[in-house]
């Protein structure tokens, strides 16, 4: 019991035990069969009876699983005792010890009962050999000993499902063969690698020396003979790669190719096998029926026996080193007398082991592996395929390498692998007999059955790691398919054969005669040089092409090269001409004639195939002779015979000249005969075409030339194929009558009555009305020729319908609009079309079936006539009409858009329309109004804008298909509501109907008809030099609406100035106002008279006058009646009052404000300087001293205001003689005796010395006399002034100059960096518009700044005149606009552009006296002298003087542009042809034409003269083609595509006209284009301008400052000259006064 419990216990497994010992055992029982036995954890030893009764157990389980230990007699377990074991001569008894078995191994025992009987018959089970090698020592004296199962070839059930199909004795065979060859291919350097194969009737014998096989785990024999226990399956991988042919023969894929091989080659088979390390051959055999019968009830066992023996004398001679293998296969059949073709074929599929050129770098023939079938060395055998193909290739091959890779998202692990040698060799054809042909006459005569011909001979031979797949059989493959059919190259391409070698990436199918199907690989190389699809795209086969490692490029066209390199030198026609050859070598169609050569044979008879064949015979192509000729048999007439070439030359083609018969064919173009792509024509002849009309062959001086005109060329080979028949007379002649009747003559369609009998529902109707469903389906048939009236029952029977099969049908639907308007031309529009090819029906052919109603449900929801047109290429048509009236219910209406485009706009105070309405039915067809309908018609908009209008005209037009309505008056005054966009929809309904159009509009405005001012106060105490403030002007129309956003206005000014860049130019801003607040300045004087006015379409609407307040000049200073010559005035005072007396303390003189007031001397008298100015101060000014003449008489003197003349006052002095002057002690005299008061201020002012003492104010461009209010009424009591007092004032005057001086220096200063502030601003301001302005910022100007520069900057030519009154005068006042056909313009200001780059450009072409011509619509103007000084007058009124004679362009004396213009332009560009290069592309760098780059302004677009605009006579008169181009480089690269006489130019400065070059880049010209500014930019080029003045002004203002200290400059060092002589007089006077 304890010895239970042991055993019980080592059985179960306890995860936490320590490792389980095993002992394994392998029990021969009594009965002569055996049973396996494990045991766990026994312990040391266990009772004898225990151990009995687990094997007991063991066979119980295995009878009742094998059939075949039923059939053995039974083991006696009930002996108790007697039992015992023997093992390795070791006997036990009573107790098994386990200590004499090594545990995890297993031992072979043999269980003796006791009975006397002993076990002769031993089983070993290989399967389960884990650890030991077991060797049987059961040979006694080298006898075999034969033991009955004891191999266990059980294979997996998987395997069983990959067992091959259609085998053959001949891949049978080489299944055991391939395993031999990757036997002796592991055979060390010098070992002998031999593969014999012996057959006979009944008997095949494998022999081969390879590493052999035993009894070990790892090498054991058992392996061979159970499928899927292949020892070579995992080495395929090492044949992966390496270079072509891939010599690696790891041919093992599924495990079963031995044994399945050899039940199929015989009954009963042996195997016998050593290794070099065993000194006995191991065998194992089984017979087919046995192996099948000896198997378990639920099919897992298959059992075979096997057994020990020494090698033989002849096995160790074929195999010295020892190892071998050897099958043997007893009860096969084989035909003895196949034995050389067995011999052949093998030699075939292993050819590159037999004998190799690609393994030896010497170039030697190698032998990798001795074959021998039947003692016959395969080497020495002649036969066979390849040998044949050999002997028959010519010239060099032409080879490359594809690398095939497989990896996607969807695979895991290492990328699949593959590569392919793709080797190609030609065959010529050899005096007219193809080298194919001649390859299968040698395999027919060597007994091989042939079942190929040319046509269908396999051009790809494949074969993987060095073994042909026999049943690869391909065509070809779609890269080796080059040229269209009956081509030159298509013909060569046919004579070359692709020899592929594989390694083992490509996986073949289980009985290795051809590639799996399914394999990616596969697929890819069966597809290789296909076009690539959609579907294709997606695969993960990647290839790489190279030759030896390094890539391939134009790989098609290499191949082309070579076929037909390979075809002129080695291809020899047989071709012969019975006649004597005309060569021709002139003129020859190579294209029409299908030919290649420069030189061709002409032959009227040549012999082909043992045939004649001549000129006019009439011969037969058969159906697939040629490209073109598919659908039928073909008739022609012969006329030549080509040949190209010169006798003497190799690879010309032939070719046959003849006129076709049979009118109705696909005609292949002469691309597809030399081998390009294909096109296909259908083409209709007459049925016999006359001589005259075929190939034409004549001589011309001497020299032979060819036309093809009608006739068609074919190649010879049509002949070889046996598909060109010689047609008799008979033949002939009926197929002309039958064809006659039977060619296809119309269309026709069944009616509803034959699409019934069909089965099919439809017939084409006549009339429907719309709405109507079309039939599901139309029919149509070709009828014949002799198809006449026949009774409705006969129109379905085949003989009346034409069968054209594979001619596709064309329908064609168009619909002719009902509602073309009278007199215009009918409007057609295609509405569908189909195509179809003819198809059978209740065995009736040729029915062409439409499908209508399916496709089409909707054909009929338009109304119109429908023509259905049917055609079958350009001869044979047919045409139907079906009239789809329109429903008679009004479902819509429709504002007819054709006339009235969308959306209207209308001003009010206007009639909106004239609008026409169109009714429509629920299918959107027009139809007409019954009678005119009641109307009601309103104006609607957002915020409650709701305007019924009452007043408007109806009636019908067109014959009642339209409603028209005019007169619609407009008249409101609530625009304001909807401003300023004024956008309203029309609605239009009708009173008793649901029926209503709306129609977007916009409602603008009426014109200027009232202004009104918001602050009339504006106008009262108006000063010189003052603003108006608080000044707005609204606008008004008619009907009291302001008027619409962007309206131009013109303020003309009198007295007035406008100070912003606009000018007088004014638009109205979106409240309907213009706003002149802050910039309306007053120009007059004092008193003066001034008025502005608003003007608008050459009216004036609005005029306010105002008086400017009166100011008196006042001497307040009592005048004398007389003094005396040459002495001073003093002390003048001078007061300005208003018209009440009181002083007017604002006219006072500041400079730092820049309020100049400053009083003025002018005199006849030279006395008197008139360039100094006495400052105001609180309305007073003071004279210091005036200098009246040495000479008497009256002295008038004239004393104004400096800015305002009319505030002056006239004086008059006598002047009387001057007393005689005293001299001193030494005879001089003084020049103290005609001294003159002087002021209170010490100022001396005594004639004989100069004025001064003249204080200067700072910033004073004319030496201002600063009065100090003190000294104003102050006198000197003694009006002596002696040399101290004039030093002392010397030196004041020399202080007052310092000090000024120091003043200009801060003013300058602060001058320079305003003036650098404002550069600053204007570099911020461009570079915000760098688009625009990035290259040449000096030429960015708007039209109102470029007007006021040639106003100021060009004031002697006529354009500143013109600016002048364009400014200041309103048009009906100026000269220029109040003549008829009269000045309108200036060339610089009437257009513009979008680049600063391009005004440049432009301007600089032109030139500066272009730019400022004048502009006129009739040369009337321009002739007339008479006009020319109305002009002068105008110039002199407005104070200019015009030097330069005016240049003044006539629109009418241009020869304007006539080719049109470009449609739907808003700027009415001309439509004109942009150069190109030579290919039709366009020129690099070409911008456009110089007369389409200029921008017209709106109001200028209808200026024109004969219906001609601006741009199609003057700037195309000034430019005329000139074209622009972005560089210089550019323009000079297109030179040659440019016409003579064309001028160009480019943005950069390059002129290039018909002097030649002109560099312009760095000229900026002075009057320039304006630049257009988009509107987001607008604001920014005001300021830009505003910037750009005050940096003017500074620079203004900085000179005249420099000038002024230059003066102080000068006068500072004369004062102090003075005051150096004075100085030393006064220390010489007082020295003598002190004497």
């Amino acid at each position: 019991m304890s010895f239970r419990r042991l055993v019980k216990r080592a059985l179960i497994l306890d995860e936490d035990d320590e490792d389980d010992v095993v002992y394994s055992f392998k029990v021969l029982l009594p009965n002569s069969t055996s049973v396996p036995l494990t045991v766990t954890n026994p312990g040391p030893e266990m009772p004898m009876e225990t151990f009995v009764n687990l094997v007991k157990e063991e066979y119980d389980k295995a009878r009742k699983s094998c059939l075949l230990m039923t059939k053995r007699r039974r083991v006696d377990w009930n002996l108790g005792g007697k039992f015992h074991l023997e093992s390795d001569s070791e006997k036990m008894e009573g107790m098994v010890r386990f200590a004499a078995f090594k545990p995890n191994s297993l031992h072979i025992i043999r269980l003796d009962d006791g009975s006397g009987v002993t076990s002769t018959m031993y089983e070993v089970s290989v399967t389960i050999l884990k650890h030991i090698h077991l060797l049987l020592m059961l040979v006694c004296e080298g006898s075999l000993l034969v033991l009955q199962n004891l191999w266990d070839l059980t294979p997996d059930t998987d395997l069983l499902k990959e067992l091959p199909e259609n085998y053959s004795f001949e891949t049978a065979l080489a299944d055991l063969i391939d395993n031999s060859l990757q036997a002796v291919w592991s055979c060390s350097p010098g070992e002998r690698r031999l593969i014999s194969v012996d057959v006979s009737a009944d008997r095949i014998s494998v022999f081969d020396t390879g590493r052999g096989m035993d009894s070990s785990e790892e090498n054991a024999i058992v392996k061979w003979g159970k499928i899927g226990g292949s020892l070579h399956r995992s080495e395929k991988t090492f044949a992966i790669g390496g270079k072509p042919p891939y010599l690696k023969p790891f041919f093992g894929m599924f495990g079963y190719g031995g044994p399945y091989a050899c039940m199929f080659l015989g009954r009963r088979t042996l195997v016998s096998s050593k290794t070099k390390e065993s000194k006995k051959v191991f065998t194992l055999q089984f017979e087919k029926e046995a192996l099948i019968g000896n198997h378990s009830v639920s099919g897992k066992h298959w059992k075979t026996s096997g057994g020990m023996r020494d090698p033989t004398e002849e096995e160790n001679k074929l195999s010295p080193h020892g190892s071998f293998t050897k099958v043997e296969i007893f009860e096969s059949e084989f035909d003895m007398s196949k034995i050389y073709q067995l011999q052949c074929r093998l030699k075939d599929i292993y050819f590159p082991y037999i004998q190799c050129d690609e393994l030896s770098k010497t170039g030697r023939t190698e032998r990798p592996v001795e074959f021998q079938v039947s003692g016959e060395d395969l080497a020495e055998i002649a036969g066979g395929e390849v040998a044949i193909t050999n002997l028959n290739s010519k010239g060099e091959e032409f080879s490359f390498q594809i690398r095939f890779s497989l990896a996607s998202e969807k695979r895991k692990g290492k990328p699949q692998q593959a590569n392919a040698r793709l080797k190609f060799v030609y065959f010529p054809i050899v005096q007219g007999k193809e080298s194919i042909e001649k390859i299968l006459e040698g395999l027919q005569e060597e007994g091989c059955k042939v079942s190929e011909s040319f046509e269908t001979f396999g051009r790809v031979s494949i074969r993987r790691l060095g073994r042909l797949l026999p049943e690869v059989r391909w065509d070809s493959i779609p890269f080796m398919q080059r040229g269209n059919r009956a081509s030159t190259l298509q013909k060569s391409c046919r004579r070359v054969k692709c020899f592929i070698d594989l390694d083992a990436g490509f996986s073949p199918t289980p009985s290795k005669t051809d590639l799996a199907s399914q394999n990616p690989f596969s697929v890819a190389l069966r597809n290789f040089g296909s076009k690539q699809t959609d579907k294709d795209k997606d695969t993960d086969v990647k290839m790489v092409i190279h030759r030896e490692g390094k890539p391939v490029t134009q790989l098609e066209q290499n191949y082309q090269d070579w076929v037909m390199k390979m075809h002129d030198a080695h291809d020899e026609e047989a071709t012969s001409g019975e006649d004597e050859a005309i060569l021709v070598l002139e003129s020859l169609d190579k294209k029409a004639l299908g030919i290649l050569r420069d030189a061709v044979r002409v032959h009227k008879v040549v012999t082909r195939n043992g045939k004649l064949w001549k000129r006019g015979q009439n011969i037969k192509l058969l159906k697939g002779a040629c490209g073109g000729v598919h659908n039928g048999n073909i008739y022609a007439t012969i006329d030549y015979f080509l040949i190209e070439g010169f006798e003497d030359e190799a690879g010309g083609d032939t070719r046959i000249l003849c006129r076709w018969f049979f009118f109705f064919f696909h005609l292949p173009s002469s691309e597809y005969l030399l081998g390009s792509s294909v096109s296909y024509s259908f083409n209709f002849r007459p049925i016999d075409c006359p001589k005259k009309e075929g190939c034409k062959l004549s001589c011309i001086d001497g020299s032979w030339r060819l036309e093809l005109q009608k006739s068609l060329t074919l190649p010879i080979t049509i002949i070889d194929s046996g598909k060109c028949l010689h047609a008799d007379a008979d033949e002939w002649t009926r197929k002309l009558e039958r064809q006659q009747e039977k060619a296809p003559s119309k269309i026709d369609l069944l009616d509803e009555r034959d699409c019934r009998e069909l089965n099919i529902d439809g017939a084409l109707p006549v009339s429907v009305r719309v709405g109507r469903a079309p039939p599901q389906q139309i029919v149509a048939v070709i009828r014949p020729a002799s198809f006449t009236s026949v009774t409705p029952s006969k129109k379905l029977e085949q003989k009346h319908v034409v069968s054209m099969e594979g001619k596709e049908m064309v329908m064609v639907v168009k619909l002719v609009d009902p509602n073309t308007k009278p007199n215009a031309k009918v409007a057609t529009k295609s509405v569908c079309s189909q195509r179809v090819f003819p198809t059978s029906c209740k065995g009736i052919g040729g029915l062409y079936i439409f499908s209508l109603g399916s496709k089409f449900p909707n054909l009929f929801k338009r109304a119109g006539t429908y023509n259905f047109s049917f055609s079958i290429g350009d001869s044979i048509r047919c045409n139907k009409t079906v009239v789809v009236k329109p429903s008679s219910k009004a479902a819509k209406w429709k504002l007819d858009d054709s006339l009235d485009p969308l959306p209207c706009n209308v001003r009010v105070g206007s009639c909106i329309g004239p609008l026409r309405i169109a009714c429509f039915d629920e299918y959107e067809n027009q139809i007409q109004f019954t009678s005119v309908p009641s109307l009601e018609v309103e104006l609607k908009a957002n915020a409650g804008f709701d305007l019924k209008i009452d007043d408007f005209e109806t009636n019908l037009i067109d014959g009642g298909s339209t409603l028209m309505i005019k007169e619609m008056l407009v008249e409101t005054d609530a625009l304001d509501k909807i401003g300023p966009s004024y956008d309203a929809t029309l609605e239009i309904r009708a009173q008793d109907k649901p029926l209503s159009v709306s129609i977007a509009c916009k409602v603008n405005p009426g014109p200027l008809k009232r202004v009104e001012v918001n602050n009339p106060q504006a106008f009262e105490n108006l000063l010189p030099g003052s603003t108006v403030e608080n000044l707005i002007l609204e606008m008004f129309d008619g009907f009291n609406n302001h008027i619409a956003e962007g309206t131009s206005v013109l303020i003309n000014t009198e007295g007035y100035c406008i100070e912003d860049w606009m000018g007088v130019n004014r638009k109205v801003d979106g409240s309907g106002c213009i706003d002149l607040s802050g910039i309306l300045k007053v120009t007059e004087g004092y008193g003066k008279h001034v008025s502005f006015s608003v003007v608008s379409d050459c009216k004036e609407i609005f005029r306010k006058e105002s008086q400017i307040e009166e100011r008196e000049l006042r001497l307040v200073t009592e005048r004398p009646e007389s003094c005396t010559a040459g002495s001073n005035l003093t002390s003048l005072i001078f007061k300005v009052t208003d018209s009440d007396g009181s002083l007017d303390t604002s006219i006072h003189h500041d400079e730092k404000t820049r309020c100049i007031h400053t009083l003025s001397v002018e005199s006849d008298s030279s006395s008197v300087e008139s360039g100094i100015r006495y400052a105001f101060v609180h309305g007073s000014c003071k004279i210091p001293s005036l200098s009246l003449p040495e000479t008497e008489g009256i002295f008038s003197v004239k004393v104004f205001h400096s800015r305002y003349p009319e505030l002056h006052v006239n004086l008059e002095i006598l002047i009387t003689p001057a007393p005689t002057s005293e001299r001193d002690d030494v005879g001089c005299s003084t020049p103290y005796s005609r001294m003159t008061s002087t002021p209170q201020s010490g100022m001396a002012s005594a004639t004989p010395f100069p004025r001064v003492g003249l204080e200067r104010t700072p910033c004073s461009q004319f030496g201002v006399l600063a009065i100090r209010s003190p000294s104003l009424d102050g006198s000197c009591p003694s009006g002596v002034m002696d040399i101290p007092q004039y030093t002392k004032s010397l030196k004041q005057e020399l202080s007052t100059y310092e000090a000024q001086q120091e003043e200009i220096d801060e003013r300058i200063k602060c001058l320079e960096g305003e003036q650098e502030q404002a550069e600053q601003e204007l570099i911020t301001l461009q570079a915000s518009l760098d688009s625009i302005c990035a290259a040449l910022p000096e030429c960015l100007s708007t039209r109102e700044s470029m007007m006021k520069h040639i106003e100021e900057e060009h004031q002697d030519t006529a354009a500143s005149v013109f600016c002048s009154l364009t400014k200041k005068v309103p048009p009906p006042r100026s000269l220029f606009l109040s003549i008829k056909g009269g000045v309108f313009g200036i060339v610089a200001l009437l257009g513009s552009v979008a680049s600063t780059s391009l005004s440049r450009i432009l301007s600089a072409y032109l030139g500066k006296e272009k730019m400022l011509a004048l502009v006129c619509k009739s040369s009337a103007y321009r002739a007339s002298y008479a006009e020319y000084l109305r002009l002068q007058d105008e110039a002199a009124r407005l104070g200019r003087s015009i030097t330069n004679p005016p240049q003044v362009i006539c629109l009418n004396a241009y020869t304007p542009w006539r080719s049109g213009l470009v449609e739907n332009d808003p700027q009415r560009r001309l439509d004109m042809v942009n150069p190109s290069l030579r290919n039709g592309g366009p020129i690099p760098g070409f911008k456009g034409y110089a007369v389409n780059m200029i921008e017209l302004a709106v109001r200028d677009l209808d200026i024109g003269t004969n219906g001609h605009g601006l741009r199609e006579t003057l700037f195309y008169g000034l430019f005329g083609d000139l074209q622009v181009y972005e560089t210089g480089k550019d323009l000079e690269a297109a030179l040659p595509y440019i016409k003579d006489g064309v001028d160009a130019v480019s943005l950069d400065g390059v002129i290039s006209n018909r002097d030649g070059f002109l560099f312009s880049g760095c000229c900026v010209p002075d009057v320039h284009f304006p630049v257009t500014v988009p509107e987001n930019h607008e604001k920014t080029l005001v300021k830009m301008e505003i910037k750009r003045d005050k940096k003017r002004k500074r620079e203004e203002e900085l000179v005249e400052e420099r000038g002024l200290l230059r003066k102080i400059e000068k006068k500072m060092k004369k004062a102090t000259k003075k005051y150096e002589r004075f100085s030393a007089m006064a220390d010489s006077q007082d020295r003598i006064n002190k004497c």
